[in-house]
Order: C-alpha cells, then sequence, then structure tokens
C-alpha cells in the first residue's frame, strides 16, 4: 500500500502554488506561517507523484529538508513529476522548515 499525500484534500480550491514536506509537522509549519502544503511522509514514491500530476495546482514549491535524503528527493521530484511549475526552496543545511522561525521561513530563498 502507498504513502498518503498528508493535508492534500484540506488545500482550498482556488490555490495555485502548494509547498511539499517530508513530514506533516513540516506542512503543518507551513500553514501556521500562512502557507498551504502538504506532506509526502517520506521523500515520495511513484504512486504519490502519478497523484500530484492529476491535482489542479500549477506550482509545486518543494521544501524538504535540508540534507542529503532531501536533495536526493527534490531531484526525484522533479524527474517524475511533469506538468507542473517546481521550484524549490533552500533549506539550511541539516534544517527542515520546522526548524526555522517565521522569519527564517520568510527569507528563505526560491529556485527554479
Amino acid at each position: 500500500m502507498s504513502k498518503p499525500v498528508y493535508g492534500v484534500y484540506e488545500i482550498p480550491k482556488d490555490v495555485t502554488e502548494v509547498i511539499i514536506c517530508e513530514s506533516f509537522i513540516d506542512a503543518l509549519t507551513c500553514y501556521v506561517y500562512g502557507k498551504p502544503a502538504f506532506a509526502l511522509l517520506g521523500t515520495g514514491n511513484r504512486l504519490q507523484y502519478d497523484h500530484l500530476m492529476r491535482l489542479p495546482y500549477r506550482k509545486y514549491i518543494l521544501a524538504f529538508d535540508g540534507d542529503d535524503a532531501g536533495r536526493r528527493a527534490d531531484e526525484r521530484f522533479r524527474q517524475n513529476v511533469k506538468g507542473k511549475i517546481i521550484t524549490t526552496l533552500e533549506l539550511p543545511e541539516g534544517k527542515d522548515v520546522n526548524d526555522l522561525s517565521l522569519e527564517e521561513f520568510q527569507n528563505l530563498k526560491e529556485y527554479f
């Protein structure tokens, strides 16, 4: 059985871009910081990627953990999810979204 995409059905229909995290606590942190997000409950798998390609969101902003696994997950996501605008939030080494203050989160650099 595949892992679910945590929070995917909680995002309002009029949203066009969504942050994707590894863990549900990171997704909840994004919500607290005012950004819609959901979590892959890990680094993602083929069934999740297929599901994400069918969703109406135009842009996915990747916020995987700032470690080797997170960077590999970012590359794998980009290789497998097509037809969407994909950018990445550059998290500090060894950090995840939940480690960041609101100010640190707001100052993250986003790149294509």
